[in-house]
């Protein structure tokens, strides 16, 4: 009887375990949030730049990130910021600038997220595009390393639309292949197996598509380190084999 107990007193105490690690947040590199939030995983860039290659039409540019799962940079990020850089999108079918109207496929591309604190911790102006620079978005600790994803039907990692002339629209999807924070994103929980999905609203002068502002939304979902879940799991292993063992 006494064996039983402990046998119970181990499964209750590893399902409180459980409780702690599901509502924990998690901290990676000075970034923080709750993998159990309900908009978990979104961020939001309000200000993010891109640039096209007026010769070859491949798309780069650089951002900032100002929400993540629902939070301010005070709470996600406090005393660092997180940035980010892209590039290497190609266009497929020989357009370099879409016309008003113009869908363009693009093949290849890249994204990396950083994030910095002390002296790299540098954009005096996060809502300022022209205070964003490929120096200051670039420097700090390798947060994520993203590849962008081939879609297996269409064969193409971003579909991109010049609204009315005055807008430009982008919607794709990124695997996760490197950074600090991979094993809490690489999930292959979206569209086609992806690990994260992405859109971007970009508005320019007309006539002016190579250089634009505007906004970014990255969405998927994150998980605890797998060291974490492992313990988890192994607590709650132990408290079923010795309720087992006094049966």
């Amino acid at each position: 009887m006494k064996s039983f107990k402990m046998g119970v007193l181990g499964a209750c105490v590893a399902l409180a375990f459980s409780g702690a690690a599901s509502a924990s947040l998690i901290n990676v590199g000075g970034v923080i949030w709750d993998p159990d939030a309900a908009t978990d995983y979104s961020s939001q860039s309000l200000n993010m730049r891109q640039f096209i290659n007026t010769s070859t039409g491949e798309l780069s540019g650089f951002g900032i990130i100002q929400a993540w799962n629902g939070t301010g940079p005070s709470s996600f990020c406090p005393g660092c910021e997180v940035t980010f850089q892209f590039g290497g999108y190609t266009p497929v079918g020989g357009v370099i600038l879409p016309a008003v109207g113009q869908t363009v496929f693009y093949k290849s591309g890249w994204t990396k997220f950083y994030v910095g604190s002390g002296t790299d911790k540098d954009v005096a102006n996060p809502f300022d595009y022209n205070a964003l620079t490929w120096a200051n978005t670039g420097n700090g600790t390798l947060f994520l390393d993203l590849l962008a994803h081939t879609d297996s039907t269409s064969g193409f990692t971003l579909t991109g639309t010049n609204v009315g002339g005055i807008l430009l629209s982008g919607l794709g999807t990124f695997d996760v292949i490197g950074g600090l924070a991979a094993s809490n994103f690489n999930t292959n929980t979206q569209a086609d197996g992806a690990d994260l999905g992405f859109t971007t609203s970009l508005s320019f002068k007309r006539g002016s598509v190579a250089d634009v502002s505007g906004t970014g939304n990255l969405v998927g979902d994150s998980i605890p380190e797998p060291g974490t879940l492992t313990l988890l799991g192994a607590a709650l292993l132990g408290a079923g084999l010795a309720r087992r063992k006094v049966r």
